[in-house]
């Protein structure tokens, strides 16, 4: 697949006079493969999606919009080449944040402020609002029936505190829904936010949530947390199901 993206590097939208060459796998994905790639000055990232992405709620579509909707904040690097198969973007060169760094006042004021800016955004008239309850059934679906047994109180607990947030008086706005530490880059004095792959139209609580932590006074803190909590949770059983199932332990 890496071929396959570097053979169309002529399509890219970057400078390039020859094509790139792959420097180095960069660490730290935890749903796809990502290189560093180089033609003369120029590098850039191309990540490989996985190929699992539609079971994960994953909208390569949906990505690609929003990364568009974003360029003008200035927060995501600029999108080469986008595809079902790979995204090549522009390389960011800074320093990735820590769960430390969440702790600091300044910091958690400056990715505030961002994400102000980044919900302030208006949005067309027709886009599809994350419904929290179907995302969350499209996982369990996929689980074993075991695994749904043995989970039930949570999974029931966590079905119906979805469905009381999607029936909420909230409007959609443009939600990262993974934005923890080690995707946050600080370069120059700027934070630039990576991995926008399970962003959707969602609720703008749970942006701030995330990076606030048990600091995140609002009225609805406790179901969104509950929710967040229980989609992190149903991610990492669906991994361990399909890891189980490929190796033949599950």
């Amino acid at each position: 697949m890496m071929q396959k993206a570097l053979s169309g590097w002529q399509g890219w939208d970057a400078p390039l006079a020859t094509k790139p060459v792959v420097i180095e796998a960069l660490s730290g994905g935890r749903t796809n493969c990502s290189f560093l790639v180089e033609s003369g000055i120029c590098r850039a990232v191309v990540r490989i999606n996985a190929e699992n992405s539609q079971s994960l709620g994953i909208d390569r579509q949906r990505e690609s919009e929003i990364r568009a909707q974003l360029q003008p904040v200035g927060c995501v690097p600029r999108t080469l080449f986008a595809s079902e198969e790979f995204l090549v973007s522009e390389y960011v060169s800074g320093r990735c944040w820590q769960s430390s760094d969440l702790e600091h006042k300044t910091n958690l004021e400056n990715i505030s402020i961002l994400l102000k800016k980044i919900q302030s955004i208006s949005l067309p008239e027709k886009i599809i609002k994350r419904n929290y309850l179907v995302y969350c059934q499209n996982y369990i679906q996929q689980l074993p029936r075991l695994v749904q047994a043995l989970e039930k109180p949570f999974i029931d607990e966590l079905l119906e505190t979805a469905h009381t947030i999607d029936q909420g008086n909230w409007t959609p706005v443009i939600s990262h829904h993974d934005l923890v530490p080690e995707n946050i880059i600080e370069s120059r004095d700027r934070l630039f936010l990576l991995d926008w792959e399970y962003a959707a139209y969602g609720h703008p609580a749970i942006d701030f949530l995330r990076i606030q932590g048990d600091d995140y006074s609002e009225s609805d803190g406790p179901s969104i947390k509950l929710l967040q909590q229980g989609m992190d949770r149903l991610w990492c059983l669906l991994q361990e199901h399909k890891e189980g199932a490929a190796g033949g332990t599950f």
